[in-house]
């Protein structure tokens, strides 16, 4: 018998006929009678409950203790022992006191006799269990984390013509604003068509700058006043300083004279703590450092010649950063020369500005010197003493009292261009490199390696600027 098979490829409701349903009456397919004897068969069961679980049974107490009164009370200390010419509040009256006690031949010989009552006191209660963990239950205050960076904004310059951003300088009032100095510093590059301007961004509008910059020359460096926020004083590529006050427009205001300025480019311009707040300083590669009043820009109120030191026959050196804190001391200034010699310039009140110390320099007695030029150089807001150097393919950390690098980075394959701390942690550093990337380096947890390294650009990075809250770094 053959077995014959059909397999339907389609849904049920595409092929047969429909059901066809009527109405039609009711009637009894079937009956059941009751039987009254089914019910004495039932048997009811009973009931029973139960839980069962694995959990350990544990009982609650509560206890009324004690309360403890508290009470505020107030506690006025008053730092005591200083002479009555000396006045405790002043930092710098203090550490020019204890300088000048530290160098008195008697002050040696009385801490020796104190160190001595010490030292037995301290070998009595020195003894040591080689085989002991100490620290074993305690948890490191800090623990590695994973550092994370994301873009915020994105500022493109609105000329056609590709320029550099060469200096970034954030608003001192408020962390969205910023302002980019524009420029081509490659010799002979720069068009008749290139604008000169730079422009104020905010992080909240980026599509548009909030206000233009004008100059006849492009603008290298452009610093916020830290007293007046609406006064910006920037350095040109023709060694002319232009003063801006943003309550009148973008133009300048003021500008210098060009018989006392600049003869190069200005790389650098810092705003200088005074009560006027209208001290400034700049430094250029004609190998000047440049003090001025922004309220009289005809003349300088000081200048110094940034030289080798050489007695004989001095050389200049060209400085392309400038660096100035008023917690280091207000009359200190670091210069990074062109030759990879990092400057320290003292100025102080009548006196002519003079170098005192030539870091990195084998002439006189320095050793480290960068390859290159220092294009930046930035001190430790935490320590002042300490200080970043960026001017090949590694950056140098300096201490004031050694003539030589105390720590530096291993050797990139690509040149560093701009260094900067973080205001926040003091072990933690950002430096920028012409690959496009950014590298974070943490000394507070690890020497020997970058903490985080992010890729920002294809192109070249110029400049680097982090926002004093910590939060925020322009690039």
């Amino acid at each position: 018998m053959n077995e014959y098979e059909y397999i339907y490829m389609k849904k049920r409701k595409d092929f047969g006929r429909f059901c066809n349903f009527d109405d039609v009456e009711s009637k009894i397919l079937g009956q059941v009678d009751g039987d009254a004897t089914q019910g004495d068969m039932f048997v009811e069961q009973t009931i029973i409950h139960t839980t069962l679980d694995n959990i350990t049974t544990y009982s609650e107490h509560s206890v009324n203790t004690a309360r403890v009164q508290t009470k505020s009370r107030v506690m006025l200390h008053c730092e005591g022992g200083w002479p009555k010419e000396v006045d405790y509040t002043e930092n710098q009256d203090t550490v020019k006191w204890r300088k000048r006690l530290e160098k008195d031949p008697s002050f040696v010989t009385v801490v020796r006799q104190l160190t001595k009552n010490t030292i037995t006191c301290l070998e009595q209660n020195d003894t040591i269990d080689l085989f002991e963990n100490y620290f074993q239950e305690e948890e490191p205050e800090h623990m590695p984390e994973n550092l994370t960076m994301k873009t915020v904004a994105l500022f493109r310059d609105p000329a056609d013509e590709k320029r550099s951003v060469t200096k970034i300088g954030w608003h001192p009032e408020g962390p969205t604003k910023l302002v980019g100095s524009y420029a081509n510093l490659r010799f002979q590059r720069m068009t008749d068509e290139m604008p000169m301007a730079s422009f104020i961004w905010d992080i909240n509008e980026r599509n548009v700058p909030l206000t233009e910059l004008r100059a006849t020359s492009p603008l290298i460096c452009c610093q916020y006043n830290q007293k007046n926020a609406d006064m910006l004083v920037g350095g040109s590529y023709s060694g002319l300083l232009y003063l801006y006050d943003l309550r009148k427009g973008p133009s300048p205001t003021g500008k210098s004279a060009v018989e006392v300025s600049h003869y190069d480019p200005v790389y650098d311009v810092q705003w200088l703590h005074s009560k006027t707040g209208t001290e400034c300083a700049s430094v250029s590669s004609d190998g000047r450092l440049l003090f001025w009043d922004v309220r009289k820009l005809t003349e300088t109120t000081d200048e110094c010649v940034l030289t080798d030191g050489c007695k004989d026959e001095p050389k200049t050196l060209g400085g392309v950063s400038l660096e100035w804190m008023q917690e280091a001391g207000p009359t200190k200034f670091l210069v990074g020369s062109e030759h990879g010699i990092i400057l320290s310039v003292t100025r102080r009140p009548k006196k002519e500005p003079e170098i005192n110390a030539w870091f990195g320099t084998e002439d006189r007695g320095g050793y480290g010197r960068h390859f290159g030029p220092v294009y930046s150089v930035k001190r430790n807001p935490f320590n002042p003493k300490f200080f970043l150097s960026v001017g090949d393919w590694c950056c140098k950390m300096w201490m004031e009292e050694l003539k030589g690098p105390m720590l530096q980075t291993p050797y990139y394959p690509s040149f560093l261009t701009a260094a900067a701390w973080s205001p926040t942690r003091p072990g933690v550093f950002f430096l920028c490199r012409q690959d496009g990337k950014m590298d974070v380096w943490d000394y507070y947890y690890r020497m020997n390696e970058v903490s985080l390294s992010q890729k920002i650009s294809d192109a070249s990075l110029s400049s680097l600027s982090v926002q004093a809250g910590g939060s925020l770094a322009g690039f």
